[in-house]
């Protein structure tokens, strides 16, 4: 049988007593010889039952269980996002590998957005076409294997041939690796080197390690992963020997939560300790009370609507112009994220040097009804719905609960659709199944634009014409142009030019509709520190994560 801690302080405490009052009857004779030594026997009589009494109660200030020790050494996060996998290869699934804690990349993006070395020691740029870089010489993979340049190389070339997107972005000729350094030959010119490989799917792996779970790769951060079960969650387990410093807690927990307005909940009855993902309209009640804490930040996240050009109706210039003029986007943002948002004029946040200077939008009913009068959608029996060619016009809205805020986005407009004489019907939909979607007009979607600080990774996905990430099928012919000369632009100011080209022509053909930017918040008991919102939105779980 296995003896706890508590059965042998216990005995210790009987062994204790027992040793003080032998002793004290072995001298008793003695002690009527020498009544004037009694008063003194009695004192350490005293203290030495004083001592034994504050031994037994000095662990009452400890976990009184193992199973609360390891509670106490347990940080557990909510999200109301969680990917079947975390391959950093596999769609943007490498958002949350870094956010977990699992993977680490060769450069990390700072507050101020711009690339740092992180797995990588230093970055040269011997010719036009190739890159030089330089890796730290401390760093193990989570199964103790050393990072070497070959591992580099063949994480990098596992990348380029899983991920389309990554091989576009990129533009990889070649990969070759001598010890501790990687170069990279390019196809055409890449001025952004840096901050692609601060892109979460650059991610670098052990390509030949094996993990607990198939859903996780063998990265390098300060935690790996124990369990990993889609729709549940994960159990992640701190790396004894991170090249960081081992983590401060133990163990972390994912939780996912499928309903948003749950996660609130969960909170509150302590099931979670922190949650991203929480409900603005819940957010304010948490901010007054002194038991919890909020990292907060202003970054470059925001909710849109994306046009779906397959769609007949879309496909029509002043229909889709209609639509986008029905947006008020200013009480949109107010009422649906509490103050914690503000009206987009483009996809780039105000702050960034990127950003669109003004917009071709604006919120006018009337005018939505005169574009919709004008395109021939009339309303001509009457019965408050307008119809074209003869057919009553009905269009569909796709919904899902990415953020709690999106449904009631989406039901707002189909209010408003409703008020000028659109039917609009609602069909709800799993997060994952968006980008698949074909039959509606225009459904809700959050994106960072720029993560890594230069937007051409997200025209060249969202935007260009078949980007893996186009998922309403927009096209210009023109935009493609000014991309393709921005993927090999080295001049900053002519880069921050062509990008507000590029959003002006996206404005003026209504192809998306960006509603607003909102501040992303990790909301915490107040017994965990150095969990901490970022700009970029995906650098959450550290090493220096601790639970008091």
């Amino acid at each position: 049988m296995i003896k706890t801690q508590n059965d042998i302080e216990s005995k210790t405490v009987v062994i204790g007593i027992g040793y003080l009052f032998v002793l004290f009857s072995c001298q008793l004779n003695y002690i009527n010889r020498m009544k004037i030594q009694m008063k003194k026997w009695k004192l350490l009589l005293g203290t030495a039952l004083v001592s034994v009494a504050l031994l037994g109660c000095a662990k009452t200030n400890q976990p009184s269980s193992p199973e609360e020790a390891k509670k106490a050494q347990t940080v557990t996060i909510g999200y109301t996002q969680f990917p079947t996998n975390i391959d950093p290869a596999d769609e943007y699934n490498g958002w949350f590998t870094v956010r977990y804690g699992v993977g680490e990349t060769l450069f990390k993006m700072d507050d101020q957005l711009e690339p740092q070395p992180w797995l990588a020691e230093k970055i040269e740029h011997p010719s036009q076409l190739e890159w030089k870089i330089t890796l730290r010489n401390d760093v193990t993979f989570q199964n103790g294997e050393k990072m070497t340049g070959a591992k580099v190389e063949a994480s990098l070339k596992r990348l380029i041939e899983k991920s389309k997107r990554a091989a576009d972005d990129l533009g990889i000729e070649s990969i070759h690796s001598d010890g501790q350094t990687v170069t990279i030959k390019t196809k055409i010119e890449q001025p952004i080197m840096k901050n692609l490989l601060a892109e979460p799917y650059s991610v670098i792996v052990d390509v030949d390690g094996k993990a607990a779970s198939d859903k996780a790769p063998v990265g390098t951060g300060p935690f790996l992963i124990k369990t990993y079960t889609p729709e549940t969650g994960a159990t992640l387990e701190a790396y004894s020997n991170y090249w960081g410093g081992k983590a401060k807690v133990a163990q972390v927990k994912i939780k996912y939560f499928s309903d948003p307005t749950a996660i609130s909940a969960a909170l509150q009855s302590k099931e979670v300790d922190a949650v991203y993902g929480l409900p603005y309209a819940n957010l304010a009640s948490f901010k007054k009370d002194r038991h919890y804490k909020i990292s907060e930040k202003e970054g470059g996240r925001y909710l849109s609507y994306v046009y779906n050009f397959e769609d007949p109706y879309i496909a029509d210039d002043q229909f889709r112009q209609a639509l986008d003029t029905l947006v008020d986007k200013k009480t949109y943002t107010e009422s649906l994220f509490k103050g914690a948002a503000v009206p987009a004029t483009g996809p780039l946040p105000s702050s960034s040097d990127f950003a669109l200077d003004k917009s071709v939008h604006e919120f006018n009913v009337e005018k939505a009804k005169k574009l919709l009068d004008e395109a021939g959608y009339k309303d001509t029996n009457g019965d408050g719905y307008r119809e074209k060619d003869g057919k009553k016009v009905t269009i569909e809205l796709l919904s899902f609960t990415r953020l709690p805020e999106m449904p009631l986005a989406i039901e707002a407009s189909q209010q408003q659709l409703k008020e000028v004489g659109i039917e609009a019907k609602i069909r709800k939909v799993e997060v994952s199944a968006v980008a698949t979607e074909k039959n509606y007009a225009f459904t809700p979607y959050a994106v960072v634009a720029a993560p890594i600080g230069d937007p051409y990774a997200y025209f060249n996905s969202a935007v260009k014409t078949g980007g893996v990430g186009n998922i309403g099928h927009y096209s210009n012919a023109e935009a493609d142009k000014k991309i393709e000369e921005l993927a090999t632009e080295t001049d900053q100011k002519k880069r921050i030019q062509l990008s507000k080209e590029i959003q002006a022509l996206m404005d003026k053909d209504h192809g998306y509709t960006i509603i607003g930017f909102y501040k992303v918040a990790i909301v915490m008991n107040k017994s965990i520190s150095h969990l901490e919102s970022h700009p970029t939105d995906y650098y959450h779980v550290t090493n220096k994560l601790t639970k008091e």
